[in-house]
């Protein structure tokens, strides 16, 4: 499993199959994407901030420049996709790396799930007329135990290891981490997570560092995208609505 999909799991519902609200997902599973990249020995950094940096170096490691060094296919479409997107933007800073993968990054790591019987892909309309896909979970038993381990990481106390360091490094911040434990705990396990994601362990590698970094300085580039994104799902929000007010009249309306 790759950290962008654990990511992913974790903001989709179970049930519902929604996605939860996350601001920016598909720029924060491509700062995770570049990460595995990195674990995946993809490849290398270039300019990026060394062990022990500051806070203020760390935030600088945006402007690092990614170099492949193995461009054969893994056989994951997000990952030989975010791949790519790599070898299309040479010489340009991390975050717009990021932001070049943050374009189909959900869409497939979505596929990658589905394909692997973890998610189910469920097409329907709403009112026969607007379409909806949900991804209700087809076999949830590796989200449990990734729940069960950040459950002992965030509340319990449990030392990380660098991958999951690296993943709640990622979560921080998304709105994510309260919907791992319950409403008692929200509070220590939201300071658990800062006090990785500022620590050794939260910059537990070089990749870690600028996927955090390049993702940041991408959700800023991106926020007037985001603000036309919101515009465009309340228009869409109140076409529902009138379907739906139009529907009851109808119904209610006497037969002439």
């Amino acid at each position: 499993m790759l950290i962008a999909e654990d990511f992913l799991l974790l903001a989709v519902d179970d049930e519902t199959g929604k996605t939860a609200n996350v601001d920016n997902l598909g720029v924060r599973l491509a700062g995770a994407l570049l990460a595995d990249l990195s674990d995946a020995r993809k490849t290398l950094l270039r300019g990026a901030p060394e062990a022990g940096a500051t806070k203020e170096e760390r935030e600088k490691a945006g402007d690092a420049t990614i170099i492949v060094t193995d461009n054969a296919p893994s056989g994951h479409v997000a990952l030989d996709a975010a791949l790519q997107s790599v070898l299309a933007t040479p010489d340009a800073p991390a975050r717009k790396v990021v932001e070049a993968i943050s374009k189909d990054a959900e869409e497939n790591l979505l596929a990658a799930l589905v394909e692997r019987g973890i998610l189910e892909k469920e097409e329907s309309k709403l009112f026969r007329m607007l379409p909806v896909t949900r991804w209700p979970a087809a076999d949830s038993s590796h989200e449990t135990a990734l729940r069960a381990n950040l459950t002992k990481v965030l509340v319990e106390g449990a030392e990380p290891d660098e991958r999951t360091a690296t993943l709640i490094s990622l979560l921080h911040g998304s709105g994510l981490i309260s919907g791992l434990v319950g409403k008692e705990q929200r509070k220590a396990a939201q300071d658990r997570a800062e006090e990785i994601a500022g620590s050794e362990w939260g910059v537990a590698t070089v990749a870690t560092q600028v996927a955090i970094a390049a993702s940041v300085a991408a959700v800023a580039t991106v926020g007037a995208a985001v603000a036309a994104a919101v515009i465009i799902s309340a228009t869409k929000e109140n076409a529902e609505a009138e379907v739906a007010s139009a529907a009851t009249e109808t119904a209610g309306a006497p037969t002439v």
